[in-house]
């Protein structure tokens, strides 16, 4: 299809949309993906959706703006007619004042280069330095794909920039040398191509060391702009408008009549994204969308952009177009023709349809419903109380034609209304050969046997809004109003929706169809998509176009002559399905600012500017913990398509739904190392993921080394308590032991001394009295003698021993050095007149000061006595020896020795004497050991750790 003055698609930003103002003379791309604009009324940074503006009164050196670049830190240079302006952090200053400064460029070492005064210089450390190339005038700089800087030298030709060297690279011949070369272009795909615009002569292309003409059109006066899209065509900007330069070698001229502008185009820029920018003297700038979309609305001279309600092709390939107030017309390959009848004239169309015949009809307000047979129209039903606003055709051959309460079946010139439905008709859509599908503003209704089928429903498309139903492959698609496409798949059941946020220019769908090459089209409210299908995952993925922004009518579509035609509410468009895919970039996203607020002390509150340094870690004061982040999705291609999702590492699971919003916030955040990642969606296609991380450092006393430390120190003082009740009661015990002790001793003298006055005094005079009594009785009366003998050796045995029990009752002899003592001096009175020699060595006066118990004194000193009398009666000795020996082990050895006739300790029997002295030991937890050898005596070795008693 081809009519004349077809509009290509280019969508104008200007005065209206915030544009400073009308002439921009420069366009620049910064590393964020947002455009820069210079015009002469200041510069402007816009993302797609908005423009920031700075002038002259924000610090500009002129609101003549000429070039921009922006350096490695972030920072934007702007060249204006007083010299450089650079914006840091928001702020404008004056880098370089003056002179005009033609160009900017930074090199691949971010070296910025420029031209003022047609003298070449660079800056270094915020200062402008001047290189002087042959003493020449620089017409122009530029850089090749690779990020090589090359100038353009008047009369010399081009020299490159080598080792911060400026050598030839081209001489050109002497009759370009003398042209005005006001832009040199180096091909996108091409190595060591260049073209050089001049302003009068047209373009030249320079290839393999060869200059010759490339382009020039009679009737142009200056040619001020040059570019080169992605698929390597160039476009070229004049006095009034644009040329096209096809790589196939065709030219288009783009102009008022077909979407640019009759206006002057100052520069020409292709973006990151493949998006073509023109700017337009007076016009502000225009977008070009491409050629897969194109626009008719006017054919010779006569205005067609009418709301199309419908498209039919007849069976001679005619087109016929019904309007919502200009009736019918007719295409016939070389004319359009309003179709003259007074049914149609100036009324409104609600639909156009071709059945399987290729029969046209036609529903007009007021008039009913009409066919066209090839021939002759004819008025099939006439008008009722509400006008038909769809039409389908059943296997069978009915027609199926809907009011806004009823449907009405016509076959075989019987005519049949069905209604009762639940909610108005929109559409209808033939099933099978009994079934037909009928979409309502309440979901959908099946018609079965020309009966409502009550029993039919799908959950999912309950209470929806359906425009428009058909099928693809095994799918149902359903068109929705606010609900976006909908499918069903009839072998699954599986219902699948899709939306914006998987592509869609909108969620309200108005038309489908389907082309040649098997691909779904839908008509939405804010432009046309294209959907293929992915076979192996089953599921649709919206192709990606450039969204020409128009609103597209119910059910208004066709399938004609390999394109797609959709009506619209201002004229037709035409939809190329062989169309190429463009290459275009995904969105492009950067966190803007970190806000951090302070919980306690605003003043604290401090602002992150990130400036490309996303990948740093931050490190912020547990107080710090109310944090807002900022970012920005750029898409140029489609900006009212941007939606974001993000998630805080930490306390997110997963990203978030995609939503509009450019700045969360998250407060109350607890200590903990965080990473912060956003990305954006744009028709279905996802940018890079930005992110940021941060720790929010713990209070001390949330710090492991304290816990660790508080925990260590809890425990050391439930330790501390324990042990102070602990040494609280063994000192209560301590005290009452010694306040036992102190009783006991009391007794103990106190018993000691009762008995020594009673008894011994007793004792005493028995032994007295017994001595009278001996002296009364005559020697010859022996008897009585003996009796009176044996009377005073037991008063005196018995008085011995009151005195080892007194000894043992008195406090005073609790220490061993008085047991010591007793011991010793009970074996002096043993040994005494017995012709046994009898010593004890090692017994110190300081031994009194270990007190020991009144058990261990009893104990140790009848040890002693068993022993001695058994060695008196038993070893037959002459001396007997008793060593106190201290050892390193705080215990006291006691041996004791004689040279007795000693005995074979295996083969003695051991008497009672023996056992009592090891048993006596154990009492006191001592050891006894025993040695002897016959005929040279025994020791015995007596080994006690002394009990000491406080």
């Amino acid at each position: 299809m081809k009519l004349s003055a077809q509009s290509y698609n280019f969508t104008n930003y200007s005065l209206k949309d915030g544009l400073p103002q009308s002439q921009v003379m420069v366009i620049y791309q910064a590393k964020d993906r947002t455009l820069w604009l210079g015009t002469l009324g200041g510069v402007s940074n816009f993302d797609g959706r908005e423009f920031i503006s700075y002038s002259k009164a924000d610090g500009l050196g002129s609101n003549s703006v000429n070039c921009i670049a922006e350096d490695n830190q972030g920072q934007m240079l702007f060249g204006t007619e007083t010299g450089i302006s650079i914006l840091k952090r928001g702020k404008i200053s004056t880098l370089f004042s003056g002179k005009g400064v033609s160009h900017l460029l930074k090199d691949k070492q971010g070296i910025v280069w420029g031209i003022s005064g047609h003298k070449l210089f660079k800056i270094e450390k915020d200062k402008v330095v001047f290189y002087s190339i042959s003493d020449k005038n620089i017409h122009t700089i530029n850089s090749d794909s690779a990020g090589n800087l090359y100038a353009v030298v008047s009369e010399k030709g081009i020299y490159q920039l080598k080792n911060n060297n400026w050598i030839i690279y081209q001489e050109l011949p002497p009759a370009i040398n003398t042209l005005s070369i006001g832009k040199i272009l180096f091909d996108k795909t091409v190595k060591n191509k260049a073209y050089l615009l001049t302003s009068r002569s047209g373009i030249y292309v320079l290839e393999n060391g060869i200059v010759k003409p490339f382009f020039k059109k009679e009737g142009i006066d200056t040619y001020y702009s040059i570019a080169q899209d992605n698929r390597g065509n160039m476009w070229v900007g004049f006095e009034k408008g644009a040329y096209f330069i096809n790589k196939n070698g065709s030219i288009l001229n783009f102009n008022g009549d077909n979407g640019l502008s009759d206006n002057q185009v100052n520069e020409i820029f292709s973006d990151a994204e493949n998006n073509i920018w023109i700017s337009c003297f007076s016009d502000g700038i225009y977008k070009y969308e491409g050629d897969a979309f194109i626009r008719y609305n006017r054919f010779k001279g006569k205005n067609l952009a009418y709301p199309i309600s419908g498209i039919a092709a007849d069976k001679n390939d005619n087109l016929w177009f019904g309007t919502f107030n200009k009736g019918v017309f007719k295409y016939d390959g070389k004319d359009v023709l309003n179709v003259d009848i007074p049914a149609f004239k100036d009324k409104k169309i609600y639909f156009v349809y071709a059945d399987k015949a290729k029969n046209i009809w036609f529903s007009t307000y007021g008039k009913g419903i009409w066919k066209y047979d090839g021939q002759k129209f004819s008025q099939v039903l006439k008008p009722d109380r509400f006008d038909n606003s769809s039409i389908a055709e059943d296997e069978e051959g009915g027609i199926w034609i809907n009011g806004l309460m009823s449907s009405t079946y016509l076959k075989d010139g019987k005519t049949e209304r069905i209604s009762g439905f639940d909610g108005y008709l929109s559409c209808v859509y033939p099933l099978s050969k009994d079934s037909v599908l009928l979409g309502t503003s309440n979901g959908i209704t099946l018609i079965k046997n020309r009966k409502i089928d009550k029993t039919f429903h799908i959950k999912s498309l309950g209470n929806v809004f359906v425009l428009s139903i058909i099928r693809h492959e095994d799918n149902l698609i359903f068109a929705t109003l606010g609900d976006g496409i909908i499918t069903w798949n009839l072998k699954t059941k599986a219902i699948k929706r899709y939306v914006v946020a998987d592509g869609l220019n909108s969620n309200d769908i108005y038309s489908l169809a389907t082309d040649k090459n098997n691909n779904l089209w839908a008509g939405t409210g804010r432009g046309i998509n294209k959907l293929t299908f992915n076979r192996q995952q089953q599921f649709y993925e919206v192709f990606r176009d450039h969204p020409l922004i128009v609103e597209c009518n119910q059910n208004a579509i066709i399938n004609y002559k390999n394109s797609i035609l959709v009506g619209t509410i201002n004229g037709l468009i035409q939809c190329k399905t062989n169309a190429l895919a463009e290459d275009k970039k995904n969105p492009f996203i950067h966190i803007q600012q970190v806000s951090v607020f302070h919980k306690n002390n605003r003043a604290k509150d401090l602002s992150i500017d990130l400036n490309g340094k996303g990948d740093k870690f931050y490190k912020l004061d547990y107080s710090q913990n109310h944090i807002s982040i900022s970012f920005k999705g750029v898409y140029l291609t489609n900006p009212e398509s941007v939606l974001y999702r993000y998630k805080l590492v930490g306390i997110d699971n997963d990203f978030s739904k995609p939503v509009p919003n450019t700045e969360i916030e998250y407060s109350t955040i607890r200590p903990g190392s965080y990473t912060f990642q956003v990305y954006a969606i744009a028709n279905g296609q996802q940018s890079n993921i930005e992110q940021f991380s941060f720790t929010i450092v713990s209070p001390y006393y949330d710090t492991v080394i304290f816990k660790v430390i508080a925990f260590l120190v809890l425990i050391f003082l439930i330790w501390l308590i324990f042990y102070l009740i602990f040494k609280t009661r063994e000192r209560k015990k301590h005290q009452f032991e010694k306040l036992k002790l102190k009783e006991q001793e009391k007794i103990r003298k106190q018993t000691a001394e009762d008995f020594h006055d009673d008894i011994g005094n007793k004792l005493t005079r028995i032994n007295v009295l017994s001595e009278i009594l001996d002296k009364k009785v005559a020697g010859t009366e022996k008897e009585q003698k003996e009796l009176i003998r044996l009377i005073r050796e037991n008063a005196g045995l018995l008085y011995t021993g009151t005195k080892d029990i007194l000894w043992a009752l008195d406090p005073h002899s609790d220490n061993l050095f008085e047991i010591l003592v007793h011991i010793k001096n009970f074996g002096i009175d043993l040994f005494q007149n017995t012709g046994v020699t009898f010593k004890m060595e090692g017994v110190l006066s300081k031994y009194q000061k270990l007190q020991l118990s009144m058990e261990f004194n009893r104990n140790l000193t009848l040890i002693f006595k068993e022993m001695l009398n058994n060695v008196l009666k038993h070893a037959k000795a002459s001396q007997v020896l008793i060593m106190v020996i201290e050892t390193d082990h705080d215990t006291v050895n006691i041996l004791t020795t004689d040279d007795g006739e000693g005995f074979d300790i295996e083969t003695v029997q051991k008497g009672r004497g023996l056992n009592n002295i090891q048993t006596r030991c154990k009492r006191i937890k001592s050891t006894f050991q025993i040695s002897s050898i016959r005929g040279k005596g025994t020791t015995t070795t007596i080994s006690t750790r002394i009990p000491v008693t406080k």
